[in-house]
């Protein structure tokens, strides 16, 4: 299962150190760290003016205000609401007078140096340990003491902790091979493996042919002038991306002199390689995003892990460059293991507002952050039972982070089901379902028990950190919950019938299963030269991405997308139809589906059927979403309207 370790960073609030105790999943030592060897760790400084940051993010979205899209530099961003010029100044003397070296990355620092002056400077030895994953850690074996200076200045440490907070991608192989893909009859099946072609007509994206104006000229809507930024824990093949668009013959039906290509690589901590765990990981997310939107520019922000440290100083560099307008996030974990019950009653939540004040910064700057619901349904977390006491349990009704926070854009999905005509390409939509699949007992943190509930599926549900954002109150749409953030706000192709399922995937014989419905649906991806059929919410993500930039390109950024989304569906439901003649019709809805905890037609009011914890408030009618809504939209996969 492809699940956030039940761990977290060491975080240091006020110079009281904050470990995770039972619910943590420790590091296995290799060695004590050599005094000379060199390390690491990042300190966060808190924001001057967060609350004046939300009010802003707010009227940047309401279009009532003066400063609606409105966007804000990085350095504007950091002279009105950042941390203190001179709380940094004095902060980064005072590690330097240490023998430290300190690089600033608005009000995140990187500090290093060798493993003797950290660990005088920490009054803690370091050491290396490995993860549960397999990856290799460097942290403090006592509890770290900051200087003075730093707990004066309400510093937060970021890293060096013996249970590490470790994400983990949200994709998984299916059984299909590379030659059942390649096999010219599998184009023919209802369900995939699909390529990005049968995706792009299924969802009516619009034609490879539309022009729009921009700034006085004509050009192509393909996302050209946005820029998509994807982060993951490794690099990719090149020459995968060209297989991809190589097999789809782009350059012969787009009349194109080469095919797309992977813009530029941004490395975090040294960057990832290209022989770890996440590789096809990182294979799918740039090429979902560069075949939905050829014309774009995509950026890999890749790591070295999933580290906490790493994720977060990953998004703070794509806050520094403000290139990108729309960041995809294809990981996540469990969001109850943050809480007071799996720590021995210390609640550690506040470690999620870290990473929170980041997307807030970014929605000033225009960016919007996407990131995968989840594939454990609703059931995102095991119980307690599992995880601290180490016996067997269940997982419980749950979501993942960082798809919990508000200013990110969750998204879920389904299995979609295409026209199959024999001889032809046709991939125009007929239906979709978003059913999850009953999991073989497993032991996902290899604790010695198992889980006995385990389910595939999109994840989705209602969070206990989060308040319920004002957009989920647009139009009266009802979420479930009147309270707190639900997740996802938006789907798209995510897929079923993974390793370890019963096969054939039938879904179980009763209602909240389908009724044995086995339509069950993957994507075609290019991994070291090898084609392999991938499901997870991990395809919905940098898929959506995509829609993203063609939306960017109609209409420049958008900051948090989810007062958006949200409008479309109040106007949607208004109307009072689904249908897609209808103009007004921007998602497809009415899904029957099934995440191990509710049905899609529940909660049960008369907004409910407007809303579920599968695909939030739909899946796109990709031309009308992105305000190209006289556009013909694409057609036949490997045709001048898809190439």
């Amino acid at each position: 299962m492809m699940r956030r370790l039940a761990v977290m960073g060491c975080t240091i609030l006020g110079g009281l150190a904050s470990i995770p105790a039972a619910s943590a999943v420790p590091l296995t030592m290799v060695a004590p760290l050599a005094a000379s060897a060199s390390a690491s760790f990042n300190v966060v400084l808190p924001l001057r003016d967060k609350a004046g940051l939300e009010a802003l993010v707010a009227k940047q979205q309401d279009p009532n205000s003066s400063l609606y899209h409105h966007w804000l530099t990085p350095q504007q961003v950091d002279a009105q609401y950042g941390a203190d010029p001179a709380t940094i100044k004095t902060v980064t003397a005072a590690l330097q007078a240490r023998g430290l070296s300190v690089t600033a990355r608005g009000r995140m620092l990187t500090v290093s140096g060798t493993a003797s002056r950290l660990g005088a400077t920490l009054q803690a030895p370091l050491a290396t340990g490995r993860s549960r994953s397999g990856v290799l850690h460097t942290y403090a074996t006592t509890i770290p003491v900051m200087p003075s200076e730093l707990r004066k200045a309400g510093a937060i440490l970021i890293g060096l902790s013996k249970d590490p907070h470790e994400a983990r991608p949200f994709s998984r192989k299916t059984g299909v091979t590379s030659a059942q893909i390649l096999d010219p009859k599998n184009r023919y099946g209802g369900t995939g493996p699909y390529w990005y072609g049968d995706l792009k007509q299924a969802y009516q994206y619009p034609s490879y042919q539309t022009m729009i104006t921009k700034g006085g000229q004509q050009v192509r809507l393909d996302g050209t002038g946005a820029t998509v930024g994807i982060v993951m824990s490794s690099d990719i093949y090149d020459s995968d991306v060209e297989a991809v668009f190589n097999h789809e013959h782009f350059m012969k039906n787009s009349g194109q002199a080469a095919n797309p290509k992977l813009y530029k690589r941004v490395a975090i901590n040294g960057g990832g390689t290209l022989t770890g765990s996440a590789l096809g990981e990182a294979s799918l997310d740039v090429q979902e995003a560069i075949t939905g939107a050829p014309g774009s520019h995509v950026i890999l922000y890749s790591m070295p892990s999933l580290s906490n440290s790493n994720i977060l100083t990953a998004y703070q560099q794509v806050i520094e460059d403000n290139e990108a307008d729309v960041v995809s996030s294809s990981f996540g974990g469990c969001e109850l293991f943050y809480t007071a019950a799996y720590n021995d009653g210390t609640d550690y939540t506040s470690e999620l507002q870290v990473e929170h004040e980041l997307f807030v910064q970014g929605n000033a700057q225009g960016i919007t952050f996407l990131a995968s619901s989840g594939d454990e349904a609703g059931l995102e977390c095991t119980d307690t039972n599992y995880i601290i006491n180490g016996t067997n349990g269940k997982d419980v009704p749950s979501v993942s982070t960082p798809a919990n926070d508000p200013n990110v854009t969750a998204v879920g999905g389904t299995n979609v089901v295409t026209n199959a005509v024999a001889g032809s390409l046709d991939s125009a939509y007929v239906r979709e379902n978003a059913y999850s699949d009953p999991l073989n007992p497993e032991d996902p943190y290899g604790v010695g028990a198992t889980i006995s509930n385990a389910r595939w599926g999109a994840g989705g549900g209602v969070s206990v950190v989060f308040a319920k954002p004002s957009f989920q109150n647009i139009g009266g749409i009802n979420t479930g919950s009147a309270q707190y953030r639900a997740i996802p706000d938006i789907g798209m192709q995510v897929g079923g019938c993974p390793g370890g399922a019963p096969y054939p995937c039938t879904g179980g014989n009763s209602a909240l299963n389908g009724n044995g419905n086995q339509d069950r649906s993957a994507v075609a991806v290019a991994v070291n030269g090898s084609f392999e059929g991938l499901i997870g919410t991990s395809v919905a993500s940098p898929e959506f991405a995509g829609v993203v930039a063609l939306l960017v390109e109609t209409s420049g950024r958008m900051g948090n997308l989810n007062t958006y989304l949200y409008t479309l569906g109040a106007t949607q439901a208004a109307s009072g139809s689904n249908n897609l003649a209808r103009a007004t019709t921007y998602y497809h809805r009415s899904i029957p589906g099934y995440n191990g905890v509710v049905t899609n037609n529940q909660p049960v009011n008369t907004r409910g059927k407007y809303y579920n914890y599968t695909v939030g408030v739909g899946t796109p009618v990709v031309y009308r979403l992105v305000g190209a809504s006289n556009a013909v939209v694409a057609g036949t996969p490997q045709t001048a309207t898809n190439p």
